[in-house]
């Protein structure tokens, strides 16, 4: 009934926890860059696929993995998240009925730092985890599920060092548009991305924790223009 596929970039620290949750699921397609010894620590009931994939556009790799997909319904989920038990049982009972088709999105349920953050952007942000094969490419078919994805938090230190992994692959895909940094990007991109998560979308309503996460967020977008302004220079 239903192929989950899970985008990763060597997560080792995290995608175990992902793949537990993902028990449910007829077959497991893990795309994107793997480690070798994950390969071998990877263990489900059911089929597991590795597909190696340079691209880091979520859409592409949705593609690659529906070319895969045994299955009418596909999740799509990031190796740092996981599914709970209710938001479970909410995606087997669309994929046993029969007469359901269309694209099923849904909000994030984050613990920074011990602390939910209700806000910070995740109060009204969905995003796409459960498609039909049949409709795939529909975004008119958009529906939301009543229970929340999870987004994992294993330290301060390994959520850093995820995000620095985020910041280099976005600067690997500007490097390949030819987008050259300047010093505008090096100072109002991170500035507004800490006005935006802090004060836009409400992170100040979470308190200190919602200040580290947006100041994590904005460091982020520093040290991506930082990897690109190094790529330009053969500088490692």
């Amino acid at each position: 009934m239903i192929s989950a596929f899970v985008i990763s970039f060597d997560d080792y620290d995290y995608i175990k926890e992902c793949i537990s949750s993902l028990d449910f699921a007829d077959e497991i397609i893990i795309v994107g860059k793997i480690d070798p010894e994950l390969r071998s620590n990877i263990i489900h009931k059911n089929t597991v696929q590795f597909v190696e994939s340079e691209s880091l556009d979520y859409n592409v790799l949705l593609m690659e993995a529906r070319s895969k997909a045994s299955h009418e319904w596909i999740i799509g989920i990031e190796a740092d998240h996981c599914i709970s038990k209710p938001l479970a049982e909410e995606i087997t009972n669309i994929a046993s009925n029969t007469n359901l088709e269309g694209n099923y999105k849904v909000k994030t349920r984050f613990k920074f730092m011990g602390k939910i953050l209700n806000f910070s952007g995740y109060r009204t942000s969905y995003n796409s985890l459960l498609f039909h094969k049949n409709s795939i490419t529909n975004k008119r078919a958009t529906k939301k599920l009543k229970h929340p994805i999870e987004k994992l938090y294993l330290d301060f230190d390994r959520y850093n060092k995820r995000l620095t992994k985020k910041a280099k692959q976005k600067a690997s895909v500007l490097y390949n548009n030819k987008r050259h940094p300047n010093f505008f990007n090096f100072l109002f991109n991170p500035l507004w991305k800490l006005k935006q998560t802090f004060i836009f979308k409400l992170g100040f309503l979470d308190g200190k924790e919602g200040f580290v996460f947006a100041y994590l967020i904005a460091f982020k977008e520093f040290k991506t223009y930082l990897f690109l302004w190094l790529m330009y220079r053969n500088i490692e």
